[in-house]
């Protein structure tokens, strides 16, 4: 079984996850998700980001964008100082120290990003990451086994819907205060002609009021809000089996969280997007600083980095916990919606050989739900759930018993017509009496272990009342044809009459084996399907004209007949499995497509 079981379950619930329709809708389940705060995922929200510096040609361009905006700055306090020095001096005041050396011009220096620091930081603060659950799954890639469960990895894709509430609300967006700094020095103009960061002049030029010669941090404030498409994470899981024996559960644990490595999010934004606090600037600083601003955000460092800081907080292990723990909890729902919840210490025991710790609890959740009167797997109700062929009752046109002879009479054959065998719901399924196979479930199934005549759940009788389960035992009825030979030139001789047989706690003995990709396409065969009962059990009754009705009697009375009858009922059976099988297939399709959009 291996590896198929857990693909076909996790086939059946992708198919619901990327369902807006579904009740396991995942955008619908990630919103209910908490994070480590007590708050939601709509929006995740974190203190602060710190990008780190810009090291790419972008970076390079920002900070050399910043350098000439500040050299602006150093322009005007530079004018600034002239003005009051010229103002002193024709006062006729004393001019002060720091005044007395200011250069006439700034031509032999020129503003560049610092040698020591070329590059910008970029860093975030109060982030908020918008529409997070706006999510579909993809592949389930890498399953593998482990001592006590599985190992897989699940793409899931962000900005997939763009109906509905995520109507205009499809794109991934991050909103956030940033800081964007750059170290600018003011340098001697250099003789080469070179345009790259420098180390500060040593020459000094005092009296700039507003600005540090020859080096100053440049910062700059506001907030921001990115656009994020083709965002996709690689969600490492682990399920497995928590505890032991009847108080065993299911749990997944989330690993880690990655960034696709194939995925290739952008990040995009305008000049709009972008907020500078200080408004008082003027308009030409405030537009070079934004156009810096802007292109610092649009980066490929930034997008690294801005990449693996929403990496960082979504595989935060705090945050990793509550997915792990939402995670648990919807398998626990979808488990006990679908197959009904677990008593306390009601989960069966034993294992059987060759399946692992999931799938011997998946088995033996099964098992559990066939031995609840209130599960839809109930025998009882699944016996009335399937539809074609009916076996409430279960029809066989004709059993053939051959040639046949009793008390030196000769009955060239006996035919059984029109049978018809009722009280197939009275079924049990005993926990011991299933078996988890390679490929399917083999089972014993019991009848005419039911008495008191309990209800069904789930069905309902011509009057819309529930059925309840019949009394053992299981009963055959129908006519008997039995066949005189001819003699002489007579034709044959025919006696008709009427059947009832009795079969006292009889067993079939099936083996189920399952296929299909997923539960939609589900495949139950019948691998094996043998009727186990002892012509001892058997009770026959008839009703004949009185000339022969001792020796019909007895002639149904006897172990040859019973023996015939009973091998009749098996190949009959047997010859009917893939009807059967046929129609315990729809039914189970129609009760799993049931229980999963309730």
């Amino acid at each position: 079984m291996g590896t198929t079981l857990i693909s076909f379950v996790y086939d059946t619930m992708r198919k619901r996850l990327n369902n807006p329709r579904s009740r396991y809708w995942l955008p619908t389940l990630l919103q209910q998700v908490k994070t480590p705060d007590g708050g939601t995922l709509t929006p995740l929200r974190a203190p602060e980001w710190n990008l780190g510096a810009i090291a790419d040609q972008q970076g390079a361009t920002v900070g050399a964008t910043i350098a000439d905006g500040w050299w602006f700055v150093v322009g005007a306090a530079h004018t600034r100082a002239r003005k009051r020095k010229a103002q002193l001096e024709k006062d006729g005041h004393e001019v002060p120290p720091d005044l007395k050396d200011l250069p006439e011009n700034l031509r032999a220096f020129t503003s560049r990003p610092s040698a020591a620091h070329p590059f910008p930081s970029l860093s975030f603060s109060s982030v908020e990451i918008h529409h997070l659950p706006n999510a579909a799954v993809g592949d389930l890639t890498g399953l593998t086994k482990t001592a006590d469960g599985y190992q897989g990895t699940v793409r899931i894709t962000l900005g997939a819907y763009d109906t509905g509430e995520w109507k205009d609300n499809s794109q991934i967006r991050i909103k956030g205060g940033y800081l964007l700094r750059q170290e600018v020095v003011a340098a001697d103009v250099p003789a080469d002609g070179s345009t790259g960061p420098l180390p500060p002049t040593t020459t000094a030029v005092r009296g700039l009021e507003g600005v540090t010669w020859p080096t100053q941090v440049v910062e700059g404030r506001g907030t921001v809000a990115l656009t994020v498409q083709g965002l996709a994470f690689d969600v490492h899981t682990t399920l497995r089996v928590a505890d032991s024996g009847p108080h065993r559960v299911l749990a997944a644990q989330v690993d880690s969280i990655n960034v696709a490595a194939d995925s290739a999010p952008t990040f995009k934004l305008t000049e709009q997007d972008v907020t500078i606090e200080d408004e008082g600037t003027s308009a030409r600083k405030i537009e070079g600083w934004k156009q810096a601003a802007v292109t610092a955000f649009k980066s490929g460092e930034a997008g690294k980095a801005l990449r693996a800081a929403i990496e960082s907080a979504l595989s935060d292990p705090r945050q990793r916990a509550e997915f792990s723990a939402a995670i648990t909890e919807q398998l626990a729902a979808v488990l006990n919606g679908f197959l009904g919840s677990v008593p306390a210490g009601a989960l069966p025991t034993g294992e059987s050989a060759g399946p692992g710790p999931v799938e011997q609890y998946l088995f033996d959740r099964v098992r559990l739900a066939m031995s609840s009167p209130s599960s839809d797997f109930y025998p009882p109700a699944l016996v009335h759930s399937v539809e074609d062929p009916g076996l409430v009752p279960l029809r066989i046109a004709d059993l053939d018993l051959g040639p046949q002879s009793v008390d030196d009479i000769e009955l060239s054959s006996v035919c059984l017509r029109d049978v018809t065998v009722q009280g197939l719901p009275n079924l049990l399924i005993p926990p011991e009496d299933a078996r988890l196979t390679a490929d399917g479930i083999d089972l014993a199934l019991r009848f005419g272990r039911i008495t008191g005549r309990p209800v069904i759940p789930g069905t309902r009788g011509p009057d819309g009342s529930s059925h309840c389960v019949p009394e053992p035992p299981l009963v055959l009825t129908g006519r008997f044809e039995a066949v005189f030979p001819p003699s002489g030139d007579d034709e044959d001789d025919v006696l008709r009459g009427d059947i009832t047989a009795s079969l006292t706690r009889p067993s079939l003995l099936a083996g189920l084996v399952f296929s299909g990709p997923d539960a939609d396409a589900l495949r139950i065969s019948l691998g094996s399907l043998d009727l186990e009962v002892a012509a001892e059990e058997l009770t026959v009754e008839v009703t004949a004209g009185d000339l022969f009705r001792e020796v019909i009697r007895a002639l149904f009375d006897s172990t040859p007949v019973k023996t015939v009858i009973l091998k009749g009922i098996r190949e009959r059976t047997l010859a009917r499995k893939d009807e059967i099988a046929d129609g315990l297939t729809t039914a189970t399709r129609r009760i799993i497509a049931a229980k999963l959009t309730q």
